[in-house]
């Protein structure tokens, strides 16, 4: 293969999708891929100052991160902590591109498919960040889902419509298993 004399460069790329728009970031300048424009900035979020490095979790952890971003001013970042914004999807990809065409070469790969957990503002003098804390879907597996019962109500309100546990009444009381039976 003969050598071009073309330079392509890494790049990280970010896509928000919020319930009314879609932001899309890039770690420098501007760039297109998909017919999108990634950009540095975005007129709300402002520019990242960081990114933990996302971790794979063991047990029962699910994988996560962490983003701080910082704001143009403090009405924008108010304006992060919009609850409408918890569980929108966060994808993040690591690709090439050619500085010269400002185009994507070839297809990132996804590295990350989660979604927004938590928003902290952190304010000081003269300073705005917005911590975005972000978790994998596969956090909601972990829940403790108190209040599930074998009943029609909370079968309706799983499978609404589905009749297969209204005649399920009457049935015998359940006794205590695991310890000693009540007295």
């Amino acid at each position: 293969m003969a050598f071009t004399g073309r330079v392509i460069h890494p790049v990280a790329l970010m896509e928000i999708t919020l319930p009314a728009r879609t932001v899309r970031l890039c770690d420098g300048g501007f760039l297109y891929w998909g017919g999108n424009l990634f950009d540095c900035v975005d007129e709300d979020f402002g520019t990242v100052k960081s990114a933990e490095s996302f971790e794979e979790k063991t047990g029962d952890e699910a994988p996560g991160g962490k983003v701080t971003f910082l704001p143009r001013n403090t009405a924008d970042a108010a304006a992060l902590s919009d609850p409408a914004f918890q569980n929108s999807r966060m994808k993040f990809w690591l690709g090439e591109y050619d500085p010269v065409t400002g185009h994507v070469v070839g297809t990132p790969e996804l590295s990350a498919d989660l979604s927004i957990d938590t928003v902290t503002l952190k304010r000081s003098r003269g300073q705005r960040e917005v911590d975005i804390e972000f978790e994998s879907a596969a956090k909601r597996l972990f829940m403790v889902m108190r209040g599930n019962a074998l009943n029609n109500r909370f079968h309706q309100q799983c499978y609404p419509g589905e009749l297969g546990m209204v005649n399920a009444t009457g049935m015998p009381r359940s006794s205590a298993w695991g310890a000693d039976n009540p007295g």
